[in-house]
């Protein structure tokens, strides 16, 4: 009976050994874990402050090369300034002697832009941004086409018509009863009248401007350029 007690204590304290030994195993590999976890977060810190030091670094940088370029940018304005008249001044002669289309929303910007130069308030850079933004405005009028109305003296009389104008190569107006077709004459800075027979080409490139019909090839009558 001794024996069989015994035996059975022995048993149970081996199994709570076996038990703890467990216990103490699943701890330790917990810990393990934990800490392997911890230590992976502590490196991808380290990684990401890294990161923010050499960006710092590189705004630093940016700063310091702006800061001087500004201290320089206040040297160069005595120069700009001429600079920016002229730019003016040449896009007033080139509107005056380019074809007279939209001719007064033209001059209204070129004024709009002297009143600005002349301003107290406003900057070097607001100034040569607005005079560049006109002229990006003229490079594309000689890419494109439109359609648009306008006032034209016809027979004595101020009527309202349809104007046409193609790039820079060529401007035209038709009365609305289709019946007068004029171009634009570089040669004489006038208008001329064209022949009868244009007026439906006219009409039809018209529609094609204004996007009322599909496109399609037609033949216009253009002023021959100079010294041909």
């Amino acid at each position: 009976m001794k024996k069989s007690v015994l035996k059975w204590i022995g048993q149970s304290v081996a199994v709570v050994a076996i038990s703890a030994a467990t216990a103490t195993a699943a701890l330790a590999q917990s810990v393990d874990q934990q800490f392997a976890r911890e230590l992976k977060l502590v490196e991808g810190l380290k990684v990401y402050n890294k990161q923010l030091e050499d960006q710092l670094r590189a705004q630093t940088t940016a700063k310091r090369e702006i800061l001087v370029s500004i201290d320089k940018a206040k040297d160069l304005e005595p120069q700009v300034a001429p600079l920016l008249g002229k730019m003016l001044s040449a896009l007033e002669s080139f509107v005056k002697a380019d074809l007279p289309f939209n001719k007064e929303e033209r001059m209204e910007s070129i004024l709009k832009l002297k009143d600005l130069m002349t301003n107290p308030a406003a900057t070097t850079s607001s100034r040569y941004r607005s005079i560049m933004d006109i002229y990006t405005v003229e490079m594309e009028y000689g890419n494109n086409y439109e359609a648009y109305k306008g006032v034209q003296n016809v027979n004595g009389e101020d009527i309202e018509v349809d104007m046409l104008r193609i790039g820079r190569i060529a401007l035209y107006f038709q009365t609305p009863d289709q019946k007068v077709s004029a171009m634009w004459d570089t040669t004489n800075n006038s208008w001329k009248i064209l022949p009868a027979d244009t007026n439906r080409n006219i009409r039809k490139a018209i529609k094609v401007a204004a996007k009322t019909t599909a496109p399609e090839l037609l033949s216009l009558p253009l002023t021959a350029p100079e010294g041909v």
